[in-house]
């Protein structure tokens, strides 16, 4: 009888060990999402603030450009280069929205998306604003989606 007990009883700590550990590494997955999409919101955050801060002229060589305009530059460098964000791919979508002629001011639309994959699923982060010649509109998150 002692036996069966005792076999009993380690099948029901193998089991709570098992559950406790599976739980443990679904936590782990939770927090490197979680991790990712902080880190894809802070990183298209700071290329739009850069953005900000450039001659409206530079903006409209970049909608001159086929459009997406890739940023992988930007992120290799040595801000944003890190172990999460190697898989992280960046481009911005430029729209001339309104030409530049006197007494008309120019407008473009400028969409920043950050895009990863993690466990097979693509991710995308994105960040929209209008340009103005007199400066930038406020930006809004578009979102992420699986």
């Amino acid at each position: 009888m002692t036996i069966s007990e005792v076999l009993v009883a380690s099948v029901l700590l193998a089991f709570v060990v098992m559950t406790s550990l599976t739980a443990l590494s679904q936590a782990y997955g939770f927090t490197r999402h979680a991790r990712m999409v902080t880190l894809s919101g802070q990183i298209v955050q700071s290329v739009m603030e850069d953005l900000r801060l450039r001659n409206y002229n530079d903006l409209k060589s970049y909608a001159a450009q086929s459009q997406p305009v890739s940023f992988s530059s930007t992120l290799a460098s040595e801000r944003f280069s890190s172990s999460f964000t190697t898989g992280f791919a960046l481009s911005g979508n430029f729209t001339t929205l309104v030409a530049s002629a006197p007494p008309q001011l120019g407008k473009i639309s400028v969409t920043l998306t950050v895009t990863w994959t993690e466990q097979g699923s693509n991710f995308s982060r994105s960040l929209a604003t209008y340009f103005s010649e007199k400066g930038l509109s406020d930006y809004y998150y578009v979102g992420w989606a699986p």
